[in-house]
């Protein structure tokens, strides 16, 4: 009888190990393909560093004109008798897209180049004499101990040869902002096409790569619509805030400005900067250099605000990160990518927690809710 039952639980025992062996032979598995899809995004992320510009810009534009185009169809198209094309629509749209830029840039550009011909123009012609005899004897004694001429002549240097590289810079984000919007247009008329290539891959021998890179990716695009309306918030907030800045500075013409500024606002923190380049070419014109230390510290409040209380913590709203961690991912990312980096860093510090299974939002969910449930039970209570 006994050994009858040892023979039976020598038996039992078999399965058991054979089936934690194919436990572990699985998770083994899994963790292969997880690093092997790792190094081949590392792999295709070093390839196109080079042009990270036309791969970020036509994301942007991929996931704009995306959303648009269904919310056209449902909001406007889907109640006629007749279906339309997504082709139509999306070029409607593009049209309507490209039409505002025409117009933003003819409205802009021609003011600019003449704003920055003059203020160029008159730092050039600046005369240097003429402004010490027009100081007073003891402080135009104390600048003659310092070498002012050369100094002027280094600023004036540096002035030209900075015009020159956000000249070139312009040009070479034109050319990136017109490969994008081709690229994106292909992507989203043939997003059914694309949809359809992707099951094939599905049902293919690298399936896992598939399969990790739609979850990530999942998880990438839902973080970037959050941080997107985040800068949406704080650009109209930076573009009020500035305009009535602009009033009382003793700008007459702020509506346009205030639209620039909504634009450059959409780029987190370094759009306020950017910002400030035109406005003070404006101020100089309209007041000099003290118009131009007005405008410098009213960008000052307002890069403080945004940089240190609006984009942390409404990112931090959104993104269900702490916003000690959103801070330091600005940071991080702006050093390292650097205004692209203020875009896409949050949303890459989520898709590289997804490949780690890190389920942060879980957690903070779970606690919000018990909050909920304390606060119901104590008011039910009373």
């Amino acid at each position: 009888m006994k050994d009858n039952e040892l023979i039976g639980g020598v038996e039992n025992s078999v399965p058991e190990s054979k089936t934690k062996a194919v436990k572990d032979e699985n998770i083994k598995d899994e963790q292969r393909a997880k690093i092997l899809s790792i190094a081949v995004l590392v792999v295709v992320v070093l390839t196109i560093w080079y042009m990270m510009d036309i791969v970020f810009i036509t994301f942007i534009l991929v996931y704009l004109f995306y959303n648009l185009l269904s919310g056209v169809q449902k909001k406007l198209f889907s109640k006629l008798p007749f279906n339309v094309p997504n082709g139509l629509v999306l070029a409607l749209l593009y049209i309507v897209f490209i039409g505002i830029l025409v117009i933003l840039g003819s409205e802009v550009v021609p003011k600019a180049a003449v704003w920055v011909t003059a203020f160029t123009e008159q730092i050039i012609n600046f005369d240097i004499e003429a402004f010490k005899s027009a100081l007073s004897p003891r402080l135009a004694e104390a600048i003659n101990n310092f070498d002012l001429d050369s100094g002027f002549n280094y600023l004036v240097t540096l002035l030209i040869t900075k015009l020159g590289e956000f000249s070139a810079r312009i040009g070479s984000l034109t050319f990136s902002l017109i490969v994008s919007m081709l690229l994106s247009f292909v992507i989203v008329v043939e997003k059914d096409d694309i949809v359809e290539f992707g099951k094939r891959v599905e049902d293919s021998k690298i399936s896992f790569i598939y399969n990790y890179f739609m979850i990530f990716g999942g998880n990438f695009c839902k973080t970037f619509g959050k941080v997107m309306k985040v800068q949406l918030i704080i650009a109209l907030v930076n573009s009020a805030l500035s305009m009535i800045g602009l009033k009382f500075i003793g700008f007459e013409a702020i509506v346009p400005f205030g639209v620039m500024i909504f634009v450059l606002g959409l780029i987190p923190v370094a759009g306020v900067i950017i910002s400030l380049f035109p406005l003070c070419i404006m101020a100089f014109n309209i007041g000099g250099i003290i118009k131009i230390v007005e405008v410098c510290i009213m960008v000052c409040v307002l890069h403080a605000i945004e940089a240190y209380i609006l984009n942390p913590k409404l990112m931090s709203a959104k993104t269900r990160l702490p916003v000690c961690f959103v801070f330091i991912i600005l940071l991080v990312g702006e050093h390292y990518m650097g205004v692209w980096g203020l875009i896409m860093g949050v949303p890459i510090f989520i898709f590289i927690m997804s490949m780690f299974d890190v389920d942060y939002a879980i957690v903070r969910e779970k606690k919000q809710k018990l909050r909920v449930d304390n606060w119901r039970k104590k008011f039910s209570g009373k």
